[in-house]
């Protein structure tokens, strides 16, 4: 028997010879049952990451590099495993890993499970190149509440990325209570534009204020009118005083 696991958490054991694949009960993914090849190497990173810190980081990295569908369960276990390094290898590689892997963040995300700032700091400490590109994603797909963008911001201040530079002004606009973080962020991305951080002109405008401004000259030409006005009766006025 073959054991299958799907990363929703449903397991199985599967005879191999009699399917190849199957649909999950847990969650509706297709499934495919690993060669037997893939099993073994599964298996032993599974013993591995039972030998200690170094056995599941030495595991994490060995599963990171497979990018299979089933590696990313492996991956989950040490995401939660609580020791840092191989809490970091195995974040990252999540994100490395489109389609399983990064639906597994975005349900962790999504429930309050992953913080963001945990997520950030896995992939600086990995010094992981693709990470602004992925929290860029996250921001633009909505996915990110205003909270968690504040999360981020650093990070993407700075990744010296001209993406994050156009997401971070993006949100500018979309939060302006998130106003000082985000021009803080953006302030370190001057080499890609001089006015990275500086107050865009619609923060400056007060709700109201421009109405305002707009009627200023029109009650301005009124009273002008009501002056002329006066100024001519007042003249009518003299004038008859003198007829008489």
């Amino acid at each position: 028997m073959t054991y299958v696991e799907c990363i929703c958490g449903k397991k199985y054991e599967i005879d191999r010879s009699q399917i190849e694949q199957f649909d999950c009960a847990g969650c509706g993914r297709n499934l495919h049952v690993p060669n037997e090849a893939l099993e073994q190497k599964l298996t032993q990173l599974r013993a591995r990451m039972k030998e200690g810190e170094p056995g599941l980081r030495d595991a994490m990295n060995q599963a990171a590099a497979l990018r299979n569908f089933h590696a990313v369960p492996l991956l989950k276990e040490g995401a939660a495993s609580g020791v840092r390094e191989s809490v970091n290898i195995a974040l990252a590689a999540l994100v490395d890993f489109p389609g399983a892997g990064r639906d597994v963040l975005l349900d962790w995300v999504k429930s309050g499970a992953l913080s963001m700032s945990r997520l950030v700091s896995a992939l600086r400490e990995q010094k992981y190149d693709g990470g602004a590109d992925y929290i860029c994603e996250l921001v633009e797909g909505g996915i990110l509440k205003e909270n968690q963008i504040a999360e981020v911001a650093p990070f993407l201040g700075d990744s010296g990325s001209q993406r994050a530079l156009d997401t971070l002004r993006a949100a500018r606009e979309r939060f302006p209570n998130l106003g000082g973080l985000l021009d803080d962020a953006m302030k370190r991305m001057k080499h890609l534009d001089e006015s990275a951080g500086g107050i865009p002109e619609s923060a400056k405008r007060i709700p109201g204020r421009d109405a305002a401004d707009a009627e200023a000259p029109a009650k301005k030409g009124c009273m002008g009118l009501l002056l002329a006005l006066a100024l001519a009766v007042g003249m009518l006025a003299a004038a008859a005083v003198w007829a008489l």
